[in-house]
């Protein structure tokens, strides 16, 4: 089919984005979706439309879906949607908006088990061969429901319909938090304890065997061991904890900070105080000052007496300080911080030019991303610590969020948790590149943190995020006061 493209998109062919043959065509367009004009995004915009009237098949939709959503085509993609969803009632589209507008938005666990039963009738699991992650990630949710309304059985058997088994090693942990949370350790170690079996299994895969999913399993041991073993240890089955633990250091050395909370308590529990002691002091260092009392017990154990307790606690806070500050030297930059005005919550214009004077923080930010809420009580206790600074000004960033309705769900999220956030919304798209603020600062992932200093200048950044409070309260502090001083050029 001949289109008419226009000039901004002839460029295609001279640099070789033309589509061509076995050519995934999300990936052949990504310099344009990623670094295009807006002309050019707007050119392909339109051609794809246009080639989408002879789309014969779903996935060819689907393709051209996502590519519309890199784009900024809302309107487009919705239209697209619209066509396929009609073209294919019981295609996957139709499925995952029943999913999103119905089975994820059933807020109690029955009406959400009603949903899936519908989504199980209309979707069969067996007429998606390949796609059986989808129905589990809906397992998972439903489990979870039914955890925190305390009914353990059906959580539990819902969870056992699950076909994925590198899932697993995520898929239960949610639900085993929940029912911990409640106090049912009777029923969440079991599932601990498959959650982190299975994790180990690809863990101890031959390398050559580790595929993406071994890998995606993998990230779930450190939690689901810890939890599992804390379980043990508050059973005081101390050696049985040792051993899950000193099995998974075996294969997974990576994880050793991850467990080293229930590793030392472990090693306390078995007469290893020399050993938990070397442990505690590193956490201690590392900005983990909930552990002190135990620090405290330990030093008095080992030394007979707390002699020289505050000094050597004193040596582990330098310690500290000077960790973050070689670590924040591999933040350091200096270019312009690119101008905005947002609105925040309230609807009031808030622009970059307005604060200048002042060291401005950046959090970059979604409701979807758990490490960016998991960051939220350090970054508040980073703000509380310059409330009465009128040279610093934190903006908590809104970005990338998935929901139609988002402004109602970030404006709800903030309430429920009463975070005193100046919040802005990065809906505003550039008029040339069609870009929002995220991308024009480089974004890739969030959270992402950028520290300005008083000229505009970006003096930091970062991208992730610890749950730390200390830690975050501590980093955001030198981050800060560093930016507040002249630039060494």
């Amino acid at each position: 089919m001949r289109l008419k493209l226009t000039v901004g998109l002839l460029c295609l062919a001279t640099f070789g984005y033309a589509q061509r043959n076995g050519v995934d065509k999300f990936q052949q367009y990504r310099p344009i979706w990623e670094k295009g004009t807006l002309a050019q995004k707007d050119s392909l915009a339109a051609v794809l439309m246009s080639e989408a009237k002879t789309y014969q098949t779903e996935p060819e939709y689907r393709t051209t879906i996502n590519l519309m959503y890199a784009l900024g085509h809302e309107d487009k993609k919705a239209v697209l949607e619209t066509i396929a969803k009609k073209k294919f009632p019981k295609g996957s589209l139709t499925r995952d908006a029943f999913i999103t507008e119905v089975y994820y938005k059933a807020e109690t666990a029955a009406d959400k088990e009603k949903s899936y039963k519908e989504l199980v009738k209309r979707w069969p699991v067996e007429k998606f061969k390949g796609e059986e992650l989808t129905y589990d990630y809906a397992l998972g949710t439903l489990a979870q429901s039914f955890a925190k309304a305390g009914d353990a059985k059906k959580a539990t058997d819902y969870l056992g319909q699950m076909q994925e088994r590198f899932w697993r090693g995520n898929g239960y942990l949610p639900t085993a938090q929940a029912l911990l949370a409640a106090g049912d350790t009777t029923a969440a170690a079991p599932l601990l304890k498959t959650a982190m079996d299975d994790a180990y299994y690809y863990i101890s895969l031959p390398e050559e065997q580790k595929d993406n999913k071994a890998r995606f399993a993998a990230m779930g041991y450190a939690s689901s061991m810890s939890s599992y073993v804390g379980i043990l240890v508050n059973r005081g089955k101390y050696t049985e904890a040792l051993d899950y633990i000193e099995k998974a250091l075996a294969v997974a050395p990576e994880q050793a900070d991850a467990l080293s909370s229930v590793y030392y308590k472990s090693l306390m529990g078995t007469g290893r105080k020399l050993e938990a002691y070397n442990i505690l002091t590193k956490l201690y260092a590392k900005g983990q000052f909930n552990v002190e009392g135990d620090l405290k017990k330990l030093y008095q154990d080992l030394n007979g007496t707390m002699a020289g307790y505050e000094r050597f606690n004193a040596g582990l806070k330098e310690e500290l300080v000077k960790t973050v500050r070689d670590h924040i030297k591999e933040m350091e930059t200096y270019k312009a911080a690119p101008a905005f005005e947002l609105l925040n919550l309230k609807g009031e214009k808030v622009s970059l030019a307005s604060l200048k004077g002042k060291v401005v923080v950046l959090d970059f930010w979604a409701t979807w991303c758990q490490p960016c809420v998991r960051s939220f009580p350090g970054m508040q206790a980073a703000q509380t610590l310059y409330e009465n600074d009128d040279d610093v000004q934190f903006l908590f960033i809104n970005t990338w969020e998935r929901d139609k309705d988002y402004k109602n769900n970030v404006t709800a999220f903030i309430a429920k948790n009463n975070y005193p956030f100046e919040v802005l919304y990065d809906d505003q798209k550039d008029a040339v590149t069609g870009e929002v603020l995220a991308a024009k600062f480089g974004v890739k992932g969030i959270p992402a943190k950028f520290i300005i200093d008083k000229d505009g200048q970006i003096r930091y950044a970062l991208t992730g995020s610890s749950s730390n409070v200390d830690y975050i309260k501590l980093e955001m502090k030198e981050l800060i006061e560093a930016a507040k001083k002249p630039h060494k050029g």
